[in-house]
């Protein structure tokens, strides 16, 4: 039994690996290259244009859950819509490269075009509901214990909330902090554009290195302990055909799963395909994904930021979002007829070593990712505690 744990474990970690790397890796250049700290006063009124440059800057965001939170909270401190607030979240954690790229080589393009669709029916649901629920006077309490809490007292996450804003400021620190390298020569704007992208990389596997092992940690123990009929009792799974109830009750499974589980962004990918194996209903597994948002960690960092009554409205818009949005994906794609079929073989960090083109990618993204990492330390490592 243990050594099935650690071999699935090891599996798990060297599947992903080249996806993250690339991911963090595309990430990284492209924020070195388009701050996300010059938009925060565009985001006034909640307008189409609004919804969707939140949702564009939080897609090349990082895709730590609490750093986008603290970004978040100084987007509403600028004078943000609560909504694209929000939906800066919403993007940041689940429609960036990484994930999707994740998500591709664990589960296939279905999945990929599930996120992504998923995430923009999620940011326009969420943005209706808070518009339709949430009372005025509570987001204006919000707003006020938003800037209260940044005056001092910032209680520290391990993925530290004082990171990230460092990372959102990282951009201006990093292109006006020195224009000649450590031998004393004239520096390029690339080089300073590059050295610029490994501190973000940096930063991102700092921040989210510790959910990501945890996530494959709970997924290997899960795959290896929990047999398939207790999986395929839980999402109620009768065949090829569920009703409405079955498919409703698969989104808020997910969703419960994602909260009691703890993991957030890109760490809760591999137990997705687990849930996916199990038998879950294909919006379940993306309500499940997108409930990162409303893990009981995540929720500790809304009261803090905004108060007791926001954290609450907050965890029930999002859940209602998450809802909605695995329920239309459920329907819209059986439709389409763009729903996974055959079985759900999911390799799970199974047969995954061995000459292949995991193994290819590996060799390329390892040396890689050690380098901008180690740059990235070298550089701003004085910004990621």
């Amino acid at each position: 039994m243990i050594v099935e744990l650690i071999s699935s474990w090891a599996g798990m970690v060297w599947e992903i690996f080249w996806g993250l790397a690339l991911g963090f890796l595309l990430s990284g250049l492209i924020r070195a290259w388009v701050p996300a700290s010059l938009v925060g006063d565009k985001l006034g009124r909640v307008t189409p244009a609004s919804l969707s440059l939140a949702t564009g800057v939080g897609a090349l965001s990082s895709s730590c859950s609490y750093a986008a939170a603290s970004m978040a909270r100084t987007l509403i401190m600028k004078g943000a819509a609560w909504a694209n607030a929000m939906a800066f979240m919403v993007a940041s954690t689940n429609l960036v490269f990484e994930i999707l790229i994740v998500l591709f080589s664990l589960m296939g393009l279905a999945f990929v075009l599930g996120e992504l669709i998923g995430g923009l029916i999620f940011i326009l649901v969420m943005a209706g509901l808070v518009r339709l629920l949430v009372p005025q006077a509570v987001i204006d309490a919000a707003r006020e214990n938003a800037g209260r809490e940044s005056g001092g007292g910032h209680e520290h996450h391990d993925h530290g909330d004082h990171d990230h804003d460092h990372d959102h400021d990282h951009d201006h620190d990093h292109d006006h902090d020195h224009d000649h390298d450590h031998d004393g020569q004239a520096e390029s704007g690339t080089r300073r554009k590059l050295r610029t992208a490994a501190s973000h990389f940096h930063m991102d596997v700092t921040m989210v290195g510790k959910d990501i092992l945890i996530g494959v940690t709970v997924a290997a123990v899960l795959s290896v302990l929990v047999p398939q009929s207790a999986w395929q009792a839980l999402f109620l799974n009768e065949g090829s055909d569920p009703g409405f109830g079955v498919l409703l009750w698969n989104a808020v499974a997910g969703s419960l799963i994602a909260v009691l589980a703890f993991v957030c962004s890109v760490g809760n990918i591999v137990l997705a395909a687990v849930l996916w194996k199990g038998g879950i209903s294909f919006g379940g597994v993306i309500a499940f994904i997108l409930s990162d948002l409303i893990t009981l960690p995540m929720l500790s960092v809304y009261r803090r930021y905004y108060g007791w009554k926001a954290a609450g409205w907050m965890a029930l818009v999002f859940f209602l979002g998450a809802i909605v949005t695995a329920l239309c994906l459920d329907v819209g794609f059986a439709a389409l007829g763009w729903l996974p079929e055959g079985p759900r073989d999911v390799s799970l960090g199974r047969d995954v070593f061995g000459w292949n083109y995991i193994t290819l990618l590996n060799v390329i993204a390892i040396p890689l990712a050690v380098g901008a990492f180690l740059w990235g330390r070298r550089q701003g490592g004085g910004h990621c505690h």
